[in-house]
């Protein structure tokens, strides 16, 4: 088939055979392309004396910014803000007495032990005392300072015995 080597010589077209929508090309084919006429010179307009006009702005004054002393970072252990609390009323060890045996937030009662049970503290806590009352001893309950009294010391408003 012609045309199959990129080097044979370029097919004749005939411009004047007829309509130029006419023409067919084939794939493959070396064609003849008419001549263009291409200008060797092409006018290009000049602007004279391009001004680029640059604002120039003025460089203001360093803003110096005020020294800041490095943030407060909060200690471990206690805010220096926090709420002293009193000593715990009761030692470890103490002797104590139930004087009430109702929980005072819950109303729940505090074990099957009736007013007046005995035991001894085992650890204080912040509002409240891990005891281990004497008419059950391999049981501990934790009870609030409010519902205990000192067998040890006397009781407030009470002269010593």
């Amino acid at each position: 088939m012609p045309g199959d080597h990129l080097n044979d010589e370029p097919a004749g077209l005939d411009a004047d055979a007829g309509d130029d929508d006419d023409l067919e090309l084939v794939v493959g084919e070396v064609h003849e392309v008419p001549d263009v006429e291409i200008p060797d010179v092409v006018d290009v307009d000049l602007v004279d004396d391009a001004v680029v006009q640059v604002d120039e702005e003025e460089e203001a004054d360093p803003v110096v910014e005020p020294v800041l002393p490095p943030p407060v970072r909060p200690q471990p252990g206690r805010p220096p803000s926090a709420r002293e609390e009193p000593p715990p009323p009761f030692a470890v060890g103490e002797r104590v007495v139930l004087i009430q045996n109702t929980r005072p937030r819950t109303g729940t009662l505090i074990g099957n032990y009736p007013v007046g049970t005995a035991g001894r503290v085992e650890t204080v806590l912040s509002q409240t005392a891990i005891v281990r009352f004497d008419s059950a001893p391999e049981t501990k309950e934790v009870v609030a300072f409010t519902c205990l009294e000192s067998l040890e010391k006397p009781a407030e408003g009470q002269p010593p015995a």
